[in-house]
């Protein structure tokens, strides 16, 4: 028996003139093949079925499709947006990052320097860090620059190159992304800005400078444990040679990968279930 009845006059009319064979002829004796009482019951049972059907429910897990959203003859899976959770989590777990840094503004020297972080998460936003640096050096380059200001000018100390840097701080991760890639895979980052105080080494005549340094940088996420993380920090210091106070100012890139422990994680919250009772 069907349960929904598009056009109900219609369909009424159309099966009195079916079943009387073109002809209104009420006043006969019904045949086996007349439109009966008991018909008419029937149809009028179906009518009254479909007005008072209710909308489509959730039966067993499945949608079932109904024509009353405003009009719109939608599914649920249709009117409600999916958002996906997060794959990384960072809570409550420490993260060593080993990296390689390089200078990008000292126009006179280029510095590479061995790296290494250790970070706590507080939650998804903070995280408080440990890191240090330290510049072989054979991994100082002179730049074309100083000879020429040596002999015209007598301006460049060789002393005075940095090889250490250490500090502590905080970092804040106020952005979260997802990227699609070639329409096949998905690629989740964040990003974040960071901040802290601590000291320089150098080998001129004051060998430890107070130093802060503020920054900013991004992570990648590869898998449940493993990132990839980039790192823009300015280190700004004081330094005083020959009588002369100035404000300088170091700024490394680096790139590293980061290991979080535990390897492993669980969401401590669920989403929540569908109860069609209510």
């Amino acid at each position: 028996m069907c349960r929904r009845l598009s056009g109900h006059r219609a369909a009424l009319a159309a099966l009195l003139i079916i079943a009387c064979g073109g002809s209104p002829a009420w006043s006969q004796e019904p045949e086996a093949s007349e439109f009966t009482l008991e018909d008419l019951e029937q149809v009028k049972a179906i009518e009254e079925a479909a007005a008072t059907e209710e909308p489509a429910a959730i039966e067993d897990g499945e949608l079932v499709k109904t024509a009353t959203d405003e009009g719109i003859d939608l599914t649920m899976q249709d009117r409600i947006k999916a958002v996906a959770r997060k794959t990384f989590v960072k809570t409550g777990r420490f993260e060593l990052l080993p990296s390689m840094m390089v200078t990008v503004n000292d126009a006179f020297f280029r510095s590479i320097a061995g790296a290494g972080r250790v970070s706590w998460h507080i939650n998804e936003a903070f995280a408080l860090e440990i890191g240090g640096a330290y510049i072989p050096p054979f991994l100082i380059q002179k730049l074309e620059p100083v000879d020429l200001l040596r002999e015209q000018l007598a301006l460049i100390n060789a002393d005075n190159k940095v090889f250490a840097l250490a500090d502590i701080g905080l970092t804040f991760s106020p952005l979260y992304g997802k990227v699609a890639v070639l329409g096949d895979g998905i690629i989740q980052f964040d990003g974040f800005l960071s901040a802290g105080v601590g000291a320089t080494f150098d080998n001129g005549a004051d060998l430890v400078h107070p130093t802060m340094n503020i920054g900013a940088g991004a992570r990648v996420f590869l898998t449940r444990w493993l990132v990839v993380r980039g790192d823009l920090r300015d280190y700004v210091y004081p330094q005083e040679k020959a009588g002369i106070s100035t404000l300088q100012n170091v700024l490394f890139v680096g790139v590293g990968l980061g290991f979080y422990f535990p390897l492993d994680f669980e969401y401590q919250f669920e989403a929540a279930r569908v109860n069609k009772n209510g």
